[in-house]
């Protein structure tokens, strides 16, 4: 399923003709396309690095790297396709690199790591408009939640050979916060068509913090 171009889409490979855009199709590009994204790369290639023990020498995580590396966004962000969105897509994206053994030295891994620290909330956690993909550009929530935070910290932790405090607040902002029961936890963290479609599942408040802070106890010892 991987594309000629080294990434990897959600149905069909090398599905991605720019004159199928052109046609006179109200979002044309996201129904009639379906080209890499940097989510769906990065999720495939965290699953074959981990699970299914290809190594980086091995031509499909090579030519994934390549793809991810070529897409990244000029602040070290990835775009996610079917999350919300920039957080979303560079969680995808570092644990894929991670899984393919490219070292926490990395100029890519780097970008990505301070861009994630950058935009950090005081309270420890991270929060992202759906806005994000209107603007072309990471927009904030103004408020963190259990789900955006998650993502933000198991990235950190996939290419992170110790915890620094911003990982430490991370962690004790999900601890705190999973009680937490208002408008945050209801906000929108999938995606179905950008700027129009978008979904909140109610497991995610609970997955992906239980798989990060696994993720950092496993890693770290505490």
């Amino acid at each position: 399923m991987q594309n000629r171009d080294g990434g990897w889409a959600a149905f069909e490979k090398n599905t991605n003709s720019k004159w199928l855009t052109l046609l006179p199709i109200q979002e044309a590009k996201g129904i009639l396309t379906d080209p890499s994204t940097p989510d769906l790369t990065g999720r495939t290639m965290e699953y074959l690095g981990t699970f299914a023990n290809l190594t980086k020498e091995d031509p499909v995580l090579a030519n994934g790297v390549k793809w991810l590396k070529k897409n990244q966004e000029k602040n070290g962000s990835w775009e996610g396709q079917w999350g919300v969105h920039y957080i979303y897509g560079t969680w995808s994206a570092l644990t894929g690199l991670a899984a393919a053994d490219v070292g926490s030295t990395d100029e890519s891994i780097q970008k990505a790591v301070k861009w994630l620290k950058l935009i950090q909330n005081k309270d420890g956690g991270w929060g992202e408009s759906c806005l994000s993909d209107r603007n072309k550009t990471y927009t904030p929530l103004e408020a963190s939640t259990l789900t955006h935070t998650a993502w933000a910290l198991d990235a950190l932790v996939s290419v992170s050979k110790q915890p620094d405090k911003k990982m430490i607040d991370a962690m004790h902002f999900l601890l705190k916060s999973l009680d937490h029961n208002d408008w945050r936890e209801d906000y929108p963290a999938g995606k179905g068509l950008a700027d129009r479609i978008y979904f909140h599942y109610h497991s995610y408040r609970y997955l992906f913090p239980l798989l990060a802070l696994a993720h950092y106890k496993n890693k770290y010892g505490k």
